[in-house]
């Protein structure tokens, strides 16, 4: 079994809705919008889990992720100065961990806030962090293109639904009493969701650190 491209979904979906309005690219559109809201609901490690570097900035308090990171960010190693690097949930947790915020030094925790990397302290030369994290997926364009990072099995269960979940939305609208055709697909595409959080498991996480509650690090 091969794994179905935007071509195929978009055959089995025509097939049903039977509605000239929606083409490939439609179809195309709706897959790269439901694998990116999947990659939302479930991390998905064997696909896009990834990892590189971010530079820091010279006597600069956080640094640009990368472009293609979506969520996630659990794994920091200074590569300069071969340490770990502890992550913060917030850079309000981070902050509160430091007596001031403006001095130099090495790099000992950081944080996400939004597309930036924010750390303390701050290294008066350029230190290299090596980050892992979940990125965005890669996004279909045309119609040979298939999903890369879906278990094949749950492929068409997924995709298929979403589709046919966001057409007949839209079809459906404004007609008098219960969307049945959209509410079916939306049921299913939840089950197949519940089969791939099952197929990936629990995340997998390290042992958690002890907080510093005297604020040791304040003063590093």
């Amino acid at each position: 079994m091969a794994i179905e491209t935007a071509t195929e979904i978009y055959t089995e979906v025509a097939a049903k809705v039977q509605d000239t309005a929606f083409d490939v690219d439609d179809t195309i559109s709706y897959i790269n919008k439901g694998i990116k809201e999947i990659a939302g609901y479930v991390l998905l490690p064997k696909l896009l889990e990834t990892e590189t570097t971010v530079l820091s900035v010279v006597d600069t308090a956080y640094a640009s992720l990368p472009d293609n990171f979506m969520r996630n960010l659990h794994y920091c190693y200074s590569d300069t100065n071969n340490r770990k690097i502890k992550i913060y949930g917030d850079v309000r947790l981070l902050y509160r961990q430091f007596s001031q915020l403006d001095l130099a030094g090495s790099i000992v925790g950081v944080a996400r806030k939004g597309p930036s990397l924010y750390y303390q302290r701050i290294p008066s030369s350029a230190e290299t962090l090596r980050i892992h994290y979940y990125k965005y997926p890669t996004a279909l364009t045309t119609g040979t293109s298939q999903p890369d990072c879906l278990p094949e099995f749950l492929v068409r269960p997924l995709l298929v639904n979403y589709v046919l979940r966001e057409e007949y939305s839209l079809i459906e609208d404004g007609i008098e009493g219960q969307k049945v055709n959209t509410n079916y697909h939306e049921t299913k595409f939840i089950e197949a969701v519940g089969q791939l959080i099952a197929y990936v498991g629990p995340e997998p996480r390290e042992p958690q650190d002890i907080e510093d509650d005297v604020n040791l690090e304040g003063y590093l």
